[in-house]
């Protein structure tokens, strides 16, 4: 009961303490406070919760009791966020109106009882609670909320469809790709951090469909061919095997730009330079062409069909004298893992630069490695930053070389003289049937390697290095028509 005294108004109690009437009108509010509790917890505990995320879990969270709840809640909001929305309040309305009713008539209302009830019991514990056991507590409340959504629905439900129309449906925000390489970096630390390599690699594909074959193409100049013509005697097969490349471009005589086809370097396996044979008398392979502006992904789905690993980049395909680089499988891979390729046949990192190639003895490149590993599990949540590089004992960042002007590949078939296949940007062609991955043999390193077995491979590696040291004959050159080029 309320008394207005010169002071200011006074409450007083309607029911005496400690009567049946006050014990019924405290349980009722103490009922409320929680009610209204439930209410504001779920309200910004439901509310808060992403959907995109709310998916992941239920799709792969490796707690079954996670994955159970994320399926709950997701059900709920379903059915309309903003029909959750209104009925939340709805519901925390009523529990706030009708709790003054019942504790101004038991204790008299005041300060005390509103700081005590509404702020302290009502709204701070609560929501403090949702937000770190959102997912729990509204899959636990869900079945709750569900039916207040049938009560209400005659209210709820029309506001809804209102708020809808007004400030739109509320759908899964999805992530850009920058956004997601942006989102792959934020990983490098946590419960299960994503190494570097990973997201390097993870990024290189992301990136994979905007890169344009001319913007990593080899530039024709810097391509090893030869002509049809050429005389496969001992100074060119001494050239051809010293080059390092499984395949060479082969193109009419007199006309450097008009391709025949590709000379695979492995029908010269069984070749006698005694016979003395032109490139013409060997069967080449098939050489295809495309335009500079399809993309990586439309290069790779060509080369999974097997038919070719290196592919001509022409201003026109089909016509001669319209190449102006080359692709390769290779060049393909660099993209993805967003790092360079050096074989043991490499004389340079990159051929624009002519950045030499780094030679390491095999046991300094296993230490490397199984150093690199053993720093990662010991610092499992250290790993993002910089990476720890194989090849020197210094950290440097992981950084994206240049591409290179090597045009080697995998094994391809054998289709003939020539084969001209056009590829456009907006092509179907690229994407025709896809061969299945092929599989690979896997290796192990072991910390405790055996020493005898490393150096033995380190003298084995010596004996390499010093049977290469007869240098690479015309490396990135083009040779002429004349045999003895």
């Amino acid at each position: 009961m309320r008394i207005d005294t010169p002071s200011g108004p006074l409450h007083i109690a309607e029911e005496p303490i400690g009567s049946p009437e006050f014990w019924g009108k405290m349980a009722v509010s103490a009922a409320l406070v929680l009610l209204g509790g439930v209410f504001a917890g779920l309200t910004l505990g439901l509310m808060g919760l992403d959907e995109l995320h709310l998916r992941v879990l239920a799709a792969s969270s490796d707690d079954d009791k996670e994955k159970a709840n994320a399926t709950k809640v997701l059900k709920l909001l379903t059915k309309g966020r903003h029909w959750v929305l209104v009925v939340l309040l709805l519901g925390n309305v009523v529990v706030n109106e009708s709790l003054p009713i019942f504790l101004d008539g038991a204790i008299g209302g005041g300060i005390a009882a509103v700081v005590i009830s509404t702020v302290t019991i009502g709204m701070v514990i609560p929501q403090a609670v949702s937000v770190r056991y959102g997912l729990s507590i509204g899959a636990a409340c869900a079945p709750f909320v569900q039916l207040l959504m049938y009560i209400l629905a005659p209210i709820a439900w029309p506001t809804a469809k209102l708020l809808d129309k007004v400030l739109g449906v509320h759908s899964a925000n999805t992530y850009k790709k920058a956004e997601l390489k942006s989102f792959l970096s934020l990983h490098r630390n946590g419960e299960e951090p994503l190494r570097d390599d990973e997201i390097n690699i993870l990024s290189g594909v992301l990136d994979l469909g905007r890169k344009k074959a001319e913007g990593i193409m080899t530039p024709i100049k810097d391509v090893v061919t030869m002509s049809a013509d050429t005389i496969l005697d001992d100074k060119t097969m001494e050239f051809i095997l010293s080059s390092g490349y499984s395949r060479i471009p082969i193109h009419e005589p007199g006309q450097p730009l008009a391709f025949r086809g590709l000379l695979l370097i492995k029908r010269l396996l069984t070749y006698d330079p005694a016979q003395m044979l032109p490139v013409s008398n060997v069967k080449l392979s098939i050489l295809p062409e495309a335009t500079p502006d399809i993309s990586c992904f439309q290069a790779l789905d060509y080369f999974q069909t097997g038919r070719a690993h290196l592919l001509l980049i022409s201003q026109t395909p089909g016509v001669p004298d319209g190449g102006i680089g080359v692709v390769t499988l290779e060049d393909i891979i660099e993209e993805i893992i967003s790092e360079e390729i050096v074989d043991e046949t490499d004389r340079f990192e990159d051929n624009q630069s002519k950045r030499a190639a780094r030679r390491i003895t095999t046991s300094a490149v296993m230490k490397g490695i199984v150093e690199r590993e053993r720093i990662i599990r010991q610092n499992p949540t250290e790993n993002g930053g910089e990476r720890q590089p194989l090849l020197s004992g210094a950290a440097t960042p992981s950084v994206r070389r240049p591409h290179r002007s090597k045009p080697e590949c995998a094994n391809g078939s054998e289709q003939g003289l020539r084969h001209e296949v056009t590829l456009n940007a907006d092509s179907s062609d690229a994407h025709t049937s896809v061969r299945p991955a092929a599989r690979y043999a896997s290796f192990h390193l072991s910390p405790g390697a055996n020493a005898i077995a490393v150096r033995a491979a380190e003298e084995e590696e010596r004996e390499r290095e010093r049977a290469a040291n007869g240098g690479v004959h015309g490396y990135g050159a083009t040779m002429s028509a004349s045999p003895s080029a």
